[in-house]
């Protein structure tokens, strides 16, 4: 018996049942005739037509297109409410089978189901999670379990990649297959690789090709690829193929008797690929210097683990030997990694390199982070270094512990920092400071709140230690000591209302170390025998104290306008190893100043343009006083400080900062009450109305300006009063948020005179242009305008990094043969999700810098 149905769309689900046959009713109702008998069995089966559909699937079988119809899935919906199919799924031994076509052929003698595709469909059959599609048809043979497909097909293992084909053959009950005309891949270490080629054998965890060619060039004719007599790919473990020749188009250029290839995602144990060129194995030249990398073994040593040990030889420069070391423990919250390197050079000689880094976050409040870097000769990196980054900038180190307490916070960092340019060494330790969190004594509400309530109370210290160690010659030279500076200070702070009273106190050191006694005394004049290194030298120090107190009350005017009034008072101690007067400490005058400081916002509003309701011109001048009387200093203070820091004080500075801003176009009243109704009902609270969106079109920033008074007076000229000769601005714009413009401007003109006073006349000249631009497709100036489609069609601009909870991988270690240091450029090996470039894919980014010096001419510096 055949039954055929055909539709644009059917999706069949065939449970066969054998019965046992019926035999004849016995019916005892006296002498019959042969036709009243006859008669009685067929009313009999009419009857039995006629009753009420069961539940049993014996009796109804549902319509698979209603129940797809009325919203239930393939397969799962024809379960419910069936007890013979749900029975038999249930019992060991049975599974489901899904067909899925646009017109089915089955034929119940041979037990043959023939699927056809439809235009628009697709012939399918799922078993267990084990898919066969095909454009043609799939033959199904259920005496031997073999599916067989006709024009392009896919199959699709539960476990393992998709393979496409031209058409296959399945064996079901064995899971065995093969194809004609096969395409699989696989990605591995962030690459796709395509293998193409004859399948003679497939099996659900592995397939076995013959004469075929593999490539990750996704082009349909590939820029070069791996050709081979057989290969081996096994799901998520390795391929193997042998033998193997490499193509470039459709030239080979290299033979291997084998090559292995790792499959899976994982980290797996094992060796390193080696890195190396052609030229370095056949050398087109006598002086061509061969270089074979990345020869070890890496160590996958648990999930939160690895190691890796790695040979690098250069011929006749140097053999290395990296090791390397990374950790990352999610549930402690500590990562790291230590990579360390040794050289030994063709000339005997050694070298060192090391890069570390380390960080733990012990509890919430207690954070502990080091990385280190270090190499012992910064000429063999200029030598051998093809990382420019590495021979242009400096080798830094540094460490810091960050610990919040109840009543402040403490940090202590240190740093170290070795220039690849001149040899020179900068030590940052330690430094340290210490906040202490603010303290409302005699707490009450505003509305009983006395004059001493609501007194808030502040602190902070800091200290900082610094060396700069310079590589002098064999010769002493002065512009190469080495120089040794720390500062600190402590200061707090009192606010009771309006009022605020600061006080403060710091310590400035400067020492140079190491000068040459004959040096000190005799200066260049000096017998150059007595400069030698190793001559008796002495260390120099400048130490100054200083001390301020200051009372300021701060007023509001109109709007945003404040006046804030000054009080305050300072001194200072000055000691120096080289002055005779101040070889111990001398203070100095104690000195009071008067000053305000006034600050103020002026707008001014225009129309709006295009998507902008309003346009906002933002004025942000600020103008800072002080004075300070002379004061009399004795003849020791005199000599020590001079008059410039003893006369009066009467300055003005003065800051200016200009802002363009639009708001844009509020949405439509109507939707936005719409929205306001939806959300009321679904809480009770009261909605706080959205601020509307503020973009700053231009902004420019003005440096600050400083004129004095004295200064003037003292001179007899008006324009000798600004201390500020250069004017700096930087303009900024939210639409160009990569542009960075900075454009110096040199005030004045100071000519020499013959007396050797200077005659300053007020001459602009731009001095200095700073400009740097960096452009992309998701900049927001194309997004404005729409030159590159809509907002949607552009990818975001933050991606979600990866949470580390759910990383179970460290990252696959890499020899970097470009740098001498070992982990250059690699601070977080923390893996990234590969990113496949489609052919809609319009993302370009480009870079600018640009400096402009121009120098004034023909005039004295000053």
């Amino acid at each position: 018996m055949n039954v055929r149905r055909a539709g644009s769309s059917v999706a069949l689900m065939l449970c066969l049942l054998c019965t046992p046959a019926m035999g004849a009713a016995q019916v005892n109702t006296g002498p019959q005739t042969a036709a009243d008998s006859a008669r009685l069995q067929i009313l009999k089966r009419i009857e039995r037509l006629g009753r009420a559909p069961g539940a049993d699937s014996a009796l109804f079988v549902q319509d698979s297109l209603a129940q797809e119809a009325l919203g239930g899935s393939r397969g799962a919906g024809m379960s419910q409410g069936d007890s013979t199919l749900s029975a038999l799924l249930a019992m060991q031994g049975f599974g489901l089978t899904e067909y899925e076509g646009g017109e089915a052929d089955f034929s119940a003698k041979d037990r043959v189901l023939v699927l056809h595709s439809m235009e628009g469909t697709r012939a399918r059959v799922n078993r267990d999670g084990l898919e066969v599609q095909a454009d043609t048809s799939i033959t199904y043979s259920e005496a031997d379990g073999k599916v067989k497909t006709v024009g392009a097909s896919t199959f699709t293992p539960p476990d393992g990649d998709m393979v496409e084909s031209q058409g296959l053959v399945y064996d079901l009950p064995k899971g065995v297959g093969s194809a004609r005309a096969a395409r699989t891949s696989f990605d591995q270490g962030g690459a796709k690789w395509i293998v193409r080629g004859d399948m003679p054998l497939a099996t659900q965890d592995s397939s076995f090709m013959s004469h075929a060619i593999f490539t990750s060039c996704e082009l349909e004719v590939p820029h070069y690829h791996f050709e081979t007599d057989e290969i081996k790919i096994i799901g998520g473990g390795v391929m193997v193929a042998r033998p193997v020749r490499l193509y470039f188009a459709d030239v080979p250029v290299a033979w291997l008797p084998f090559i292995a290839q790792s499959t899976s995602q994982g980290r797996a144990s094992g060796i390193l690929t080696p890195t190396f060129s052609v030229n370095d194995i056949v050398r087109n030249s006598t002086g061509y210097r061969r270089r074979i990398s990345n020869l070890g073994f890496y160590w996958a040593m648990s999930d939160y683990s690895d190691a890796i040990l790695a040979v690098d030889w250069f011929s006749d420069n140097f053999v290395s030997l990296t090791s390397s070391v990374n950790y990352r423990f999610n549930r402690q919250f500590l990562s790291g990694n230590v990579d360390f390197r040794r050289y030994w050079r063709s000339d005997g000689a050694t070298e060192l390199a090391l890069d570390t880094r380390h960080n733990w976050e012990i509890d919430e409040r207690t954070t502990v982070r080091v990385s280190g870097r270090y190499a012992s000769s910064t000429d063999f990196i200029r030598q051998n270094s093809f990382n420019p980054a590495e021979v242009t900038q400096s080798i830094d180190s540094e460490g810091g512990l960050n610990r919040r307490f109840g009543w402040g916070s403490l940090s202590m960092t240190a740093n170290r920092r070795q220039y690849m340019s001149d040899d020179r060494v900068e030590l940052t330790l330690p430094t340290a400071s210490l906040s202490l969190s603010t303290i409302t004594l005699f707490r009450a509400p505003d509305n009983r709140a006395r004059l001493w309530n609501n007194m808030t109370v502040g602190g902070s210290a800091r200290m900082s230690r610094s060396t700069v160690d310079r590589l002098q010659a064999q010769l002493f030279d002065p512009s190469k000591t080495d120089t040794e500076n720390t500062t600190a200070s402590v200061g707090s702070s009192l606010s009771l209302g309006r009022f605020s009273l600061r006080q403060s106190m710091d310590l400035k050191q400067s020492s140079v170390l190491d000068i040459p006694e004959a040096y000190l005394a005799l200066g260049d004049s000096a017998d150059p025998a007595d400069l030698v290194t190793g001559a008796a030298a002495r260390s120099i120090t400048d130490q100054t104290v200083g001390w301020q107190l200051g009372l300021d009350f701060q007023q509001p005017l109109i709007g945003s306008t404040t006046l804030t009034p000054t009080l305050s008072m300072s001194g200072s101690m000055f000691q120096s190893d080289t002055s005779a007067l101040a070889s111990s400490f001398v203070s100095a005058p104690s000195r009071v100043s008067f000053g305000a400081n006034l600050k103020t916002d002026l707008y001014r509003f225009y129309p709006g343009f295009g998507g902008y309701e309003r346009i906002r011109h933002k004025l942000s001048p600020s103008f800072a006083y002080e004075w300070s009387p002379e004061v009399e200093p004795t003849d020791l203070q005199r000599q020590v400080f001079r008059s410039r820091v003893l006369q009066p004080r009467n300055g003005l500075s003065m800051t200016l900062n200009n802002t363009i801003e639009a708001k844009k176009a509020s949405p439509d009243t109507a939707a936005a009450d719409t929205t306001t109704e939806a959300v009321q009902g679904t809480r009770d609270e009261p909605l706080r109305q959205e601020r509307a969106e503020i973009v700053q079109l231009l902004g420019i920033r003005t440096s600050v300006i400083q004129y004095d008074f004295v200064e003037a007076d003292s001179l007899g000229s008006f324009l000798s009063g600004f201390q500020t000769t250069r004017l700096s601005n930087s303009i900024s714009s939210d639409f160009l948020q990569g542009l960075s413009v900075q454009v110096d401007h040199d005030l004045f003109d100071d000519v020499k005179r013959e007396d050797g006073s200077l005659d300053r006349s007020f001459s602009p000249h731009l001095s200095q242009v700073n400009l740097s631009f960096s452009l992309n497709n998701r900049s927001s100036i194309f997004r404005l305008f729409g030159l590159l489609g809509s907002a949607d069609d552009q990818p975001p601009e933050d991606e979600e990094e990866p949470d580390e909870e759910e990383e179970d991988a460290l990252a696959s270690p890499n020899v970097d043969e470009s740098s001498i240091i070992p982990g250059a450029g690699t601070a977080s090996r923390r893996p990234v999700a590969s990113r496949t470039r489609t052919a809609g894919d319009r993302s370009w980014s480009a870079n600018l810098s640009y400096a402009l010096q121009r120098p004034r001419s023909g005039t004295a510096a000053t």
